[in-house]
């Protein structure tokens, strides 16, 4: 799917959940989970596995979850700005998380 077809399906998603409650914030946890790989010595491997494992495992928000399975479809260069920019929209605030930008940033590279 190109990056064309998939904006529109993100901001068509974002557009939609944004009416639900999100309990807690997954967003924050994806970016703490994020932050957990890169701060251990884990090689890249195994630490891609982990943060795919923690997120199924540990985000509850189904909203959270479709966002980041969303963005692993897109191209690398664009998976941090949707993730952030679907974040923003849904708790209506600005949200950064310099851990996963640089994830996708080395990944590029």
């Amino acid at each position: 799917m190109s990056n064309l077809k998939i904006i529109p399906v993100l901001l068509l998603w974002a557009y939609s959940i944004s009416v639900f409650s999100i309990e807690n914030n997954g967003f924050d946890e994806v970016c703490q989970i994020y932050t957990e790989s890169k701060n251990s010595s884990m090689p890249i491997n195994i630490a891609s596995k982990y943060i795919m494992d923690n997120i199924q495992n540990r985000v509850t928000s189904k909203e959270v979850l479709q966002a980041h399975e969303a963005i692993m479809q897109a191209m690398g260069d664009n998976r941090y700005t949707l993730f952030k920019g679907s974040a923003e929209h849904v708790l209506k605030r600005t949200w950064n998380c310099s851990t996963m930008k640089a994830t996708f940033d080395i990944e590029i590279k």
